[in-house]
């Protein structure tokens, strides 16, 4: 029976696991989360000030396309950074390695040193490591700075991921209003559309995170929350003058 429940426990924290939290989960998560807590604070604060539906939506619908264009292009400009830097990184090593290849191959040597391999073993790990100049680079990133190629997702993509998702999260506080403009029902149904998505997105970060789901989603709750407070007080206090 232990051995069994030893079994499922190792079938569920295999790389599918680990390959389920990929970094466009990531781009996912923050996106959403971002344009939730932006939009229900913009929103918030707007509808405390102002008591037109009509200013609320547009305030919510500019917030929202300002919003996610420019977290798409700090996302995409961000992974193009990144993997330009690797390219620069790896240019370099290439060059080290043609021109002082003994040193490089004792830092190779040092390496797997500290790693616990000895004698005849380490040799035949150096010499196969540098017997092929690509190989001999790669290992360097990896090793000596903690680079590997397959980490980087395409800018393109984790621009595209981070923008959309920002649309969506921050639509969901801006469509109570066009619903339910009358008085202070559009924020209340703001408020509750907002908190309840909210924590289901704190919630859903666990798939990446392994952290307490219900903890994850009441600390996304609490992120929102506070902000919705200030700005709606902030927009209350500009309307009393």
């Amino acid at each position: 029976m232990a051995i069994a429940i030893r079994r499922r426990e190792y079938d569920h924290h295999t790389e599918q696991v680990h390959a389920a939290g990929g970094t466009w989960v990531r781009d996912l998560i923050l996106g959403l989360n971002d344009g939730l807590v932006a939009s229900f604070a913009v929103t918030s604060g707007v509808a405390g000030a102002f008591a037109q539906p009509k200013i609320v939506v547009m305030a919510g619908l500019a917030e929202m396309l300002g919003g996610a264009v420019s977290m798409g292009l700090a996302a995409f400009i961000s992974a193009r950074s990144q993997m330009e830097f690797y390219q620069s990184e790896i240019e370099r090593e290439r060059e080290e390695i043609r021109r002082w290849p003994e040193r490089e191959r004792d830092e190779i040597n040092a390496i797997y040193r500290a790693k616990g391999f000895s004698g005849e073993l380490l040799d035949r790990i150096v010499g196969h490591i540098t017997a092929d100049p690509e190989r001999w680079s790669n290992v360097m990133m990896r090793e000596e700075l903690g680079f590997a190629a397959e980490s980087f997702d395409p800018p393109l993509k984790s621009g595209l991921i981070v923008g959309l998702s920002y649309l969506c999260g921050a639509a969901v506080p801006v469509i109570p209003y066009v619903f339910f403009a009358p008085g202070h029902f559009g924020v209340i149904a703001s408020a509750i559309a907002t908190i309840v998505v909210l924590f289901a997105v704190g919630a859903a970060k666990t798939v990446i995170t392994s952290r307490s789901w219900w903890r994850s989603g009441l600390e996304s709750m609490a992120t929102g929350i506070a902000a919705a407070i200030v700005t709606y007080g902030a927009g209350r206090l500009f309307a009393a003058r």
